[in-house]
């Protein structure tokens, strides 16, 4: 009899602690997030695996955001959808702009220098199709397939300072798809026209990543005048508003991100191994080119790169291959030794600069992004915004996070946080990054946003 009274009691102990739902209701505390604005680059605009493309923009980060908003009041939240889901990209070359689709995991079979299949495949990005350039420009260029204003004012290659720039739409065809008046106006005006209740900015990665992805930090804006535009942008968006409030997020540490650590982490920095006449040779080649400060040895040697001022050097612990490195001309042509293939004499063939971010460069970008960051949080802190510290969390992934289950981490592809391309994250990423968003804004204003379920959204699509 004691036994069973036991149990019970037990039981209805433990029925009195557990967390009910009516316990923490769902409530905004006073905020309003019928009028909300997203304003960044193309982290914000839902860019992923290389390209814009209709389910990246319905998995952006505020787009998760504006529909967990929607547990606690009206959010109504437009994007400028593209409508098409293979997705365009582009780049810019001298007189025109090159298009291309999306990127998805695609089984390679592995083949030898010869060409020929070696009995193994591997899983690599490549672009979904291929269709001509005429087709994938009239994409790019075609009006969204829903009518503005749009809340969603994220800009993929959007740096601060051009935020400010009337008829910025000329220099970039995602912002001249949905700008109000392509030839004056700017995407800071565009949002302020909106009047927001709430706004979310996230941005400034391109003043540190555009230079990153070029392999430089000579491309870096300068944190003076990082320093006057941010708190203007931050400014005007208070000011155009009825009181709005806002989270703002920080600069990631752009070297941590897959990009730039996939490749440096299968291929050593030293991983060039010769015998004494294998170095002999290429110490006597190198000096007839004039560049005897190479120096090699037998044993394990650094490959050979083009650094950003002109000057060879060899590569140093720590120094990164970019994603983008072609590793068939490392492994079948010698680059970064001697190019085999030029005879009677081979030449030497240093690894252009722009696969290589070298230490220096690197230890420059960082101190630039601590410099950006500062200014950020003394922003939030000085305008009374919420203060989402991306860098600091993003950092937490390198050896992995688990979420309801679900362990994911920076690690390229198998990672499950950052889509193909490396640099941006896939719609599970973007919910994580959504949700700590929701966190600032619950623990600065005291609401209790309802966070997004993670295993709702899917990571990488593998073949």
């Amino acid at each position: 009899m004691k036994k069973i009274l036991f149990i019970i009691l037990s039981l209805s102990m433990l029925t009195a602690c557990e967390r009910k739902i009516d316990e923490f209701p769902a409530s905004a505390n006073g905020l309003d997030f019928s009028k909300f604005v997203a304003v960044g680059n193309s982290m914000v605009a839902g860019y992923a695996d290389g390209a814009l493309y209709l389910s990246g923009q319905e998995n952006s980060i505020p787009n998760i955001m504006a529909e967990q908003f929607q547990t606690v009041g009206p959010c109504d939240f437009k994007q400028p959808l593209i409508g098409t889901e293979a997705g365009v990209g582009f780049q810019p070359i001298p007189g025109d702009i090159y298009c291309f689709t999306k990127m998805v995991l695609k089984i390679v079979p592995d083949k030898d220098c010869a060409g020929n299949p070696v009995g193994t495949a591997s899983l690599k990005p490549g672009f979904v199709s291929n269709p001509d350039q005429a087709t994938l420009k009239q994409q790019l260029f075609a009006p969204p397939t829903v009518t503005g204003p749009y809340n969603n004012m994220g800009v993929p290659g959007l740096s601060l300072q051009a935020a400010f720039f009337p008829g910025y739409a000329a220099y970039n065809p995602f912002y001249a798809r949905m700008a109000t008046a392509p030839a004056s106006s700017s995407i800071i005006g565009d949002a302020m026209a909106q009047q927001p209740t709430f706004f979310m900015m996230w941005l400034g990665d391109n003043d540190a990543l555009t230079s990153a992805l070029a392999g430089t930090d000579q491309l870096l804006t300068p944190a003076d005048t990082f320093a006057k535009y941010y708190p203007m942008a931050t400014g005007a968006l208070l000011a155009s508003g009825k009181s709005p409030k806002g989270v703002v997020a920080t600069i990631p540490d752009v070297t941590t991100i897959p990009f730039f650590t996939t490749i440096s982490k299968a291929l050593p920095w030293n991983g060039v191994t010769l015998d004494a006449t294998q170095a002999a040779g290429l110490n006597q080649l190198y000096f007839m080119y004039h560049h005897s400060e190479i120096v090699w040895k037998e044993g394990q040697n650094p490959f050979v790169y083009i650094k950003n001022d002109g000057s060879w050097a060899q590569m140093q612990a720590g120094d990164l291959f970019l994603l983008t490195l072609p590793t068939d001309s490392v492994k079948c042509k010698g680059m970064g030794i001697a190019d085999q293939s030029i005879t009677p004499i081979p030449r030497p063939y240093p690894i252009p600069a722009k696969f290589v971010l070298d230490g220096a460069e690197q230890a420059n970008i960082k101190a630039r992004i601590a410099q950006y960051n500062v200014v950020i949080k003394a922003t939030a802190a000085a305008q009374n915004l919420a203060l989402a510290d991306m860098n600091t969390y993003l950092k937490s992934f390198e050896s992995g996070m688990v979420f309801d289950g679900v362990k994911v981490s920076t690690t390229f592809v198998t990672g499950g946080l950052f889509s193909t391309d490396g640099v941006h994250l896939n719609p599970r990423g973007c919910s994580i990054a959504a949700n700590y968003l929701i966190q600032s804004i619950n623990a600065k204003f005291g609401s209790n946003i309802p966070q997004a379920n993670i295993t709702s959204y899917q990571g990488l699509i593998f073949p």
